[in-house]
């Protein structure tokens, strides 16, 4: 009786953390998708197929914070993985997408890919006025997750699964 109550909690358990990763993106694919940058280039997602790559995804407030992550990580890992920004930019109204657009040309050097319709951000469930990083392996499955502000706690964490995770 007692043997099998513990194995239904654990079951149980299991059923529950396994579901709230699969809620959050992680051990799920990534979802195929096509979406423009701010020079209006399509990027598809197969053009990453088999490459380890780190997504930042991030809204208006969010986008300020996402240096505090790639200042630390750019340099130590631009060998091992790709990086993609990514903008969560489904709040805009279709009227202003030209400048919205405009606006990224001015402040990003580096490609942005516009989430229009906010589907990776929704897959992740990503967090507003934060940046959410990803980590996505070679299979397209995606192994890591944290959303913050960048400390550098926060840093220390993605750096050491990083070192440990892309070789």
């Amino acid at each position: 009786m007692i043997v099998s109550r513990v194995i239904s909690v654990i079951i149980f358990l299991w059923i529950c953390i396994g579901t709230q990763l699969l809620a959050n993106g992680l051990g799920q694919k990534l979802p195929s998708f096509v979406m423009e940058d701010q020079y209006s280039k399509e990027i598809q997602s197969s053009l990453f197929k088999g490459k380890h790559l780190l997504l930042f995804l991030a809204d208006r407030a969010g986008s300020k914070l996402t240096p505090n992550f790639t200042k630390v990580l750019e340099p130590k890992f631009r060998n091992k993985a790709t990086f993609i920004a990514i903008a969560n930019v489904s709040s805009v109204p279709f009227f202003l997408k030209g400048f919205i657009r405009g606006k990224f040309k001015e402040n990003y050097s580096y490609t942005v890919l516009m989430d229009w319709k906010g589907e990776l951000w929704e897959h992740f469930s990503c967090k507003d006025d934060v940046t959410t990083v990803v980590h996505i392996d070679p299979n397209g499955i995606a192994k890591f997750k944290l959303s913050g502000t960048g400390t550098e706690k926060e840093v220390e964490q993605i750096q050491h699964y990083l070192e440990n995770n892309l070789k």
